[in-house]
């Protein structure tokens, strides 16, 4: 048997949403395996379980999971696990864009394969965190060109490489996406401030946005900036 649903999703560290209150115990075995009689453990059977070991406890694949997950989840919700497996946060990565378009194309039946597939189509390399995901999503959902995730961005000042979290190079365009510990911490703030100054010593313009940023507002001034550039 091995762990998979939101025990394997906590476990390998990625974004369940605040909204899965389910605290069950979910664990996945082949068609041969037993009923499981214990309360709060869901047992779940698979013809082919694809499963690793993962700091000596058995999980199934993040690809198993995230297409096992796909009708649970909405696109954002797919797009931020994705980006989360495919990252190094948290001692990863833990699969490739690759291995997850594998999984979903090796699956005869899929409930909501569209929108996995939509979902895996949009994963992308190097995300820092869901907000970031949502943030670029955002952008593509109301007509915005897809940004860069991370550009580089030479410093001459510090002969350091600048990497703000979203990206217009071609109109040394950067969105910085300000989570709250960027405030709380002082050393963050101090980094922060820094970096933007960096930037826009060598022409960049930073635009900042924060959980109660006014997004109507943000969208007619990153407009101005794509359509006037400097």
């Amino acid at each position: 048997m091995a762990g998979t649903f939101w025990t394997a999703a906590r476990l390998y560290g990625l974004p369940v949403p605040n909204r899965i209150r389910d605290q069950d115990l979910h664990v996945a075995g082949d068609t041969a395996c037993t009923r499981v009689n214990m309360r709060q453990v869901i047992l779940h059977r698979h013809r082919q379980l694809k499963q690793i070991d993962f700091f000596d406890l058995q999980l199934v694949t993040v690809p198993h999971l995230l297409v096992e997950l796909g009708s649970h989840l909405s696109l954002l919700e797919l797009v931020q696990f994705g980006d989360a497996a495919v990252s190094k946060r948290f001692g990863g990565p833990k699969t490739t864009v690759e291995s997850l378009q594998t999984e979903l194309a090796t699956r005869r039946q899929v409930r909501s394969r569209r929108r996995i597939e939509k979902a895996f189509s949009l994963v992308r390399l190097t995300v820092d965190s869901p907000r970031e995901t949502w943030l670029r999503l955002w952008l593509i959902d109301n007509g915005f060109p897809e940004p860069v995730v991370h550009p580089q961005v030479l410093c001459r000042i510090k002969n350091v490489i600048l990497q703000p979290d979203l990206g217009y190079p071609e109109f040394k365009l950067a969105i910085e996406y300000e989570g709250d510990h960027h405030r709380s911490s002082a050393g963050q703030f101090n980094t922060d401030i820094e970096r933007q100054q960096l930037l826009e010593a060598e022409g960049w313009t930073v635009l900042r946005v924060t959980k109660k940023t006014d997004l109507a507002t943000f969208g007619k001034l990153l407009n101005t900036h794509l359509n006037n550039p400097a």
